[in-house]
């Protein structure tokens, strides 16, 4: 089970679907986009030698949609994982706000829904998204 942090306001609405999701070049250009300016702000914050690995996930969940208008499910949320350890054998994830992290430019990639961290440590889980 992975514990994950979700930016933005509370999450009202109950999640009853997911958006359909297939290996298409606009999906491909979305997650390459968050990946390259999730690398890009690890960078700049000087947080990289600190953070062993940071996986960028694409998950079919359109978070904040008005459950009265039923409009389908259209965009997706990204799941970061910054993940600190010394042997990748345990290690805890980057916390949003004290490690350095900030979430507010992957907001801004065009379909993103939400952006949520993985605040699982290992173990119980893996080093890498399961």
């Amino acid at each position: 089970m992975q514990v994950c942090y979700a930016f933005g306001g509370i999450i009202k609405e109950q999640i009853t679907d997911i958006t359909p999701t297939f290996l298409t070049q606009s999906v491909i250009s979305t997650i390459r986009q968050a990946d390259d300016l999730a690398t890009q702000v690890l960078s700049s914050s000087g947080c990289e030698s600190r953070v062993a690995q940071m996986p960028v996930v694409l998950i079919p969940i359109h978070f904040d949609r008005d459950a009265a208008v039923r409009a389908p499910s259209c965009q997706r949320s990204v799941v970061l994982r910054p993940f600190i350890t010394s042997d990748f054998m345990t290690g805890v994830s980057a916390l949003p706000g004290t490690d350095c992290m900030p979430q507010e430019e992957l907001s801004n990639v065009p379909g993103i829904s939400r952006v949520l961290y993985d605040l699982t440590p290992k173990p119980p889980a893996t080093t890498e998204w399961e």
